[in-house]
């Protein structure tokens, strides 16, 4: 029995209320007993090192995932080659990750035979919500396809290494182009590549695999929208990264640096803000509050599917937040240079207060300035925003000058 259909009998847990006064102890609350299954952590571990090395392994890249509605045709995940070498090389999204954190957290290992039997059969969760353009091509469907539901029980899913970038200032966009379309038309929706893979290609993508799915590289914290600190988004705080990877480095001594060799080795800085404070909810903050028994039956059925109406779209934006539409709406350049810094400051920022601050955000109507403010929130609330940067930094149409700023930015949030 593969290990990984074990899962659907396992109850994974749901956000508490609770409070903590500092890191430690929000670290102590939330985050500990997510590293408590060792040994199964450890077995993990080791499949994962066996199977970056086998001879026909699957790499997957977390690209190509998010694009406007009306340039669904460059969207890929799913999209499979294979390479002269039988290495093979699929896109995904955040989603995909989520089974992998689903068997931490139940304590279920699985060997390089259970990888292998997963990426080698079609049934596989490799982005939410794939569009009719990349389902004619993907090579994967999510029908039947094992799942841990982790969003819906309030967490979100932080990383210690970033997925994106930290590769030795290597481009992954720059290092593995959009294939079109065309090359996937073959038999099985596979490209065959007749070229046979870098050396440098070949390192990022083992780094870029363990660093989406290994256990030391993500935990959960709860969602912004059922905790509350000063600050954004807690899985993003230096802070808390540092705490997490400083315990996972004395709790698996010599597992931890041989991940962090083959990962390519990333230094999180150290942040002089201190976080306090700390309180999460098990029910959403901005969650309609239930109705009670004495309601007539009619109430009762309006309220849930007003909360349900809520949770699914809560759920579609911090899983699929299609960050490149909002982007293009509010400008790229203005988001990066304008609204992220100020947002990051201070999230209820008015429009009028960044109007009075930057000449060029001034020169939009006030309608225009409201509209653009609000989708930036959105994607700061959605957990987004590093991202978000990311998409500036690699989008053709940014200057250079713009670039490097962009970059200093996600230096400085990492």
């Amino acid at each position: 029995m593969n290990a990984f259909n074990k899962l659907e009998n396992k109850i994974l847990p749901k956000v508490q209320n609770g409070y903590a006064e500092d890191i430690p102890n929000f670290f102590k609350c939330i985050i500990k007993f997510q590293f408590e299954n060792k040994e199964e952590i450890r077995k993990i571990h080791s499949s994962l090192l066996k199977y970056i090395n086998s001879k026909s392994p699957v790499f997957f890249l977390r690209l190509y995932g998010s694009y406007s509605k009306t340039n669904y045709h460059l969207q890929r995940r799913g999209f499979l080659s294979e390479y002269k070498d039988n290495t093979r090389l699929t896109f995904c999204d955040n989603t995909f990750t989520l089974l992998f954190t689903g068997m931490k957290l139940a304590g279920i290992p699985y060997s390089y035979e259970d990888i292998d039997k997963l990426f080698n059969q079609r049934k596989l969760i490799v982005g939410f919500g794939q569009v009719s353009e990349e389902k004619e091509l993907s090579f994967f469907t999510p029908k039947g396809a094992k799942r841990a539901n982790i969003n819906a029980k309030g967490w979100y899913q932080a990383h210690i290494k970033p997925t994106g970038y930290g590769y030795n200032d290597t481009s992954l966009t720059k290092l593995f182009p959009n294939p079109t379309r065309e090359l996937f038309q073959e038999q099985n929706n596979i490209r065959q590549v007749n070229d046979v893979l870098t050396n440098e290609q070949v390192e990022i993508l083992r780094a870029h695999f363990l660093r989406l799915i290994h256990p030391f590289n993500s935990f959960l914290v709860p969602k912004r929208n059922h905790i509350e600190y000063n600050g954004n988004n807690i899985g993003e705080e230096n802070e808390l990264i540092n705490y997490v990877r400083n315990y996972l480095e004395k709790l698996f001594p010599e597992e931890y640096k041989e991940f962090d060799e083959k990962s390519i080795k990333y230094i999180v800085p150290e942040s002089d803000k201190i976080i306090s404070e700390i309180k999460w909810f098990e029910n959403p903050k901005n969650k309609p509050k239930p109705v009670k028994d004495n309601k007539n039956s009619k109430e009762i059925k309006d309220s849930k599917s007003s909360i349900t109406k809520v949770e699914n779209s809560e759920n579609e934006i911090l899983s699929e937040f299609n960050i490149e539409k909002s982007l293009r709406a509010i400008g790229k350049e203005i988001y990066a240079t304008i609204l992220y810094p100020e947002i990051s400051k201070n999230i209820d920022i008015k429009h009028y207060e960044i109007s009075e601050k930057h000449l060029k955000y001034s020169s939009f109507t006030e309608n225009s300035q409201r509209s653009r403010l609000s989708k930036a929130k959105s994607i700061f609330r959605s957990g987004g925003e590093i991202e978000a940067l990311i998409n500036v930094f690699e989008s053709n149409k940014v200057s250079t000058e713009i670039k490097g700023k962009v970059y200093e930015l996600i230096k400085k949030s990492s």
